[in-house]
This record gives structure tokens, sequence and C-alpha cells, in this order.
């Protein structure tokens, strides 16, 4: 368990707010969060755990909310289901005011229904799931859009700008919901475009091996895969289509690959291919103010680990603490749920584009960006639109 916590106040406590929720004492409100911090994806855990390290540091810096230290209290689920269920029982018995850290698809699933029963409000940033927002929970809100969605611009980026249209369409899905996800928008992209899709490939989480796969891509003269990997999944489709010399083949992603990690691993195999996300690059200078907000607050070595997990989770904590400081005169769950569906829009230091939410939509929609892997200068170029 990992207790994250700002600069300590020297202001009085405020008296205004009252402890009618769990989670908040006279000196501190508690939130809680489920990430992978061991594990094969434990980058974007580490990640994510550093965006809400920032987002309260800097909240505390500048008073904290109703007079009360904010601090975060975070259990590591080995990205398994069956512990992220463990992790969250024992927040909720511990006190939470909320919940901002998730972890994936299948331990959300497992985790959403104590969630709903308990009334917790929940904020989940690092796993936008649709699961978590249609139909719409009252204590659930979700930020950024549909694997699917992702999935989809980068098709209609190709059949648009790469002059994909007539090419032999393809796609490779992880055997799980996540892959389901980006099955589905793959799918709702060969519809409305009229492609020609001739392969639809499954594979099993943890499957390391893609050269079956890949001949058949080959073998199939596919001009456009999609690929609906996370890390290692990806980093072997490149390789494999480079040993195969498949050049004119172009391959599109969802944001799992917009990470150093997998630009990285990939090295020159991976350079030019296509993502989709709804956070800035760091490289970006919309993310400038982050960046720099980031810097005040984590070491050298933390800001090695950033990506765009951590602007992510950053988000998350910071709307959630703009909601609860609209709130200090009645800090309590039904307030800060009133004021994120409240319709305004949130503004988190160009991590990503303003958003909001209403009592009918809990789910930001946040408009998505096409990168492309810039391998040699270890950065992803946002392409013109």
């Amino acid at each position: 368990m990992r207790r994250v916590a700002g600069v300590l106040m020297l202001g009085a406590l405020a008296g205004t707010a009252h402890a009618a929720d769990p989670g908040i004492t006279d000196r501190e409100i508690k939130i809680g969060e489920v990430l992978p911090l061991t594990g094969p994806v434990s980058f974007a855990g580490e990640a994510h755990y550093l965006g809400t390290k920032v987002a309260l540091a800097e909240a505390n810096a500048t008073g904290g909310v109703a007079g009360r230290k904010v601090v975060a209290v975070t259990e590591d689920d080995g990205y398994v289901p069956a512990r992220a269920f463990q992790a969250a029982q024992k927040l909720l018995a511990e006190g939470v005011f909320a919940v901002t850290g998730t972890s994936g698809t299948s331990h959300l699933n497992a985790m959403m229904p104590l969630f709903i029963e308990q009334k917790v409000l929940t904020i989940v940033s690092i796993n936008p799931a649709e699961q978590a927002y249609n139909p719409v929970k009252k204590n659930i809100f979700v930020i950024g859009t549909d694997y699917g969605n992702a999935l989809y611009a980068v098709v209609k980026y190709a059949v648009e700008k790469l002059g994909k249209k007539d090419a032999r369409f393809g796609v490779i899905y992880q055997d799980d919901d996540f892959g389901a996800n980006n099955l589905l928008g793959y799918q709702r992209a060969v519809k409305d475009f009229g492609l020609k899709n001739v392969l639809e490939i499954p594979y099993k989480r943890g499957q390391k091996d893609f050269s079956a796969e890949m001949l058949r891509v080959q073998n199939e003269n596919v001009g456009f895969i999609a690929s609906g990997g996370i890390i290692a999944e990806n980093v072997a489709i490149f390789k494999e289509a480079k040993k195969l010399g498949l050049k004119d083949l172009r391959v599109g992603t969802v944001w799992t690959a917009h990470l150093p990690i997998v630009q990285q691993l990939s090295g020159e195999a991976g350079d030019g291919y296509y993502t989709a996300d709804y956070m800035s690059d760091l490289s970006d200078a919309d993310a400038a103010p982050f960046v720099e907000v980031a810097k005040k607050y984590l070491s050298a070595d933390e800001m090695k680990k950033v990506n765009r997990y951590t602007m992510a989770s950053y988000s998350g904590a910071s709307i959630l603490i703009q909601s609860m400081r609209a709130c200090e005169k009645d800090l309590t769950r039904d307030c800060v749920i009133g004021q994120l569906e409240s319709g305004k829009k949130f503004s988190v230091n160009g991590a990503t584009a303003p958003f909001g939410f209403s009592p009918s939509k809990h789910f930001s929609d946040s408009p998505v960006r096409v990168l492309q892997n810039d391998f040699k200068n270890a950065r992803f170029v946002r392409v013109p639109e």
C-alpha cells in the first residue's frame, strides 16, 4: 500500500465542511486508487500513481480542500481482477471519499458493482471502458474515449489521408473485454467506409509470438492492419512486419502504443506506426503547462516514468479537486457529483482538451488525436487533420 500526500498546510482548518461521507477527517480527505503497480502493465500503474501525486501536491500547496490536506491510498492489484476486487474492499473498509484509480477493463468490471452498491464517487481515467458509462451510473465518471473510437480514428485516417480506401484491411485483437472494444471500433469503420475486411485475428492475453498471424497478413496482401495490442504484442507485430519485409503495410493502434516503452522496444521496426489518443503528447506545446507542474513536484527519476497515463490520472484527480473545492461549504459526495455533472468545462493544464459532463452523460467523450511515431526524435507527432 502506498500513501501519497502533498505539502502539509500551515493554515487553519476550515470549519464549514463536515465528515458526512467516508474519507473525511478534521485534517484530511482520503481518496483511493487500485493500480497495477506490479505485473505486465506496471508502467501504466506507476505513471498513473505519479499523476495523482502531482495533482495532490499542487492542490495541497495552495491550501488543499476546505482546510484539509488531500491524500491518496494506493493498492496494487498486480493486474489481476480478483486482486483488484480485494483491493477495492480494503479501500472501502478503510474509508475513502472517492476512487480515482481503477486498473484495467476486467479489473474495473470486477470492482464496479461494489462501487455502485456503496455509492463511492469514482473517476475512471486509466481505462475508459464503455461498461463504466453506458448506461450512466450516478457515482461514476469516465474521462477519455472508447478504445473502439480510437481504432476507428486511425482506420479513418488511413482511408482519408493515406489513400488506403481500396486496400485490404485486417485487425489483430486481444481475446478479452479490451480486445472486444477494439474489434467493435474496427468493424464500425469497415462498415462506414465500405472497406475490404480480409482478416480478424484474435489472440490470447500474454501471447508473445505473432509470426503466424503476420504471415497471414502477408499472404492476404493486407495494406493496413489495426493492432489492438497493449505493449509486447504491438512490438512483436512491428518486428514481424519488418522481418517479412512488409514495407507497404501501415499499422494503426490505440493509445496503449502511445508510450515511450513501445517506441523504444520496437526500435526502427516501429518507426512511423500510427496511434490515437485523447491525451496530448508530452512534446506538444499544449502539454507544456502540465510538464512544468510535473517537474515542480516530481524528481528527475520520476519524470522518466511520466507518460500519457500520468496526464490521464492528473486530469482525473484535478477535476475531483476542482469539484471538491466548489463544495467546501457542503463537502459531500452528492455535492461533488453535482459539480461534476453541471456541464462546465474543466481545464487540466493541457494534459487533454477541456471537458465536462452532464446528468445524462458521465463520459467526457474526448476528441481523438492521431499521432505518428517519430522514432528518430523519440516523440509522437500529431498528424495533419
